[in-house]
């Protein structure tokens, strides 16, 4: 295995640990480009607003999509696919709730 190779993998595996990390911190990297949009906003004395605000809402947008945990905090124990024939409502083997 090369180097190229080697880099290669690791970046992978970076950008994959920066995705699921951003898309397990959403809300917070929502209001950081808040802030930083009407930051922006008020060190251009509204003159680009609507350019600023475009900006803003692709970036949410982006960081929407990206995948990540639900809901789930560094370490926490999720809950375990349910064996099969098994449903979620009712725990029981083949059987539905009315």
């Amino acid at each position: 295995m090369g180097l190229t190779d080697s880099l290669k993998g690791a970046l992978d595996q970076a950008s994959k640990k920066a995705t699921e990390y951003a898309g397990s911190h959403k809300s917070q990297i929502g209001a950081g480009l808040d802030k930083v949009g009407d930051m922006a906003d008020k060190a251009t004395k509204g003159k680009y607003q609507s350019q600023i605000h475009t900006g803003r809402d692709k970036a949410k947008d982006a960081v929407n999509k990206l995948g990540g945990p639900k809901d789930t905090i560094q370490g926490e124990a999720t809950e375990k696919p349910a064996e099969p024939g098994q449903t979620e409502q009712t725990g029981e083997a083949g059987g539905t709730n009315p």
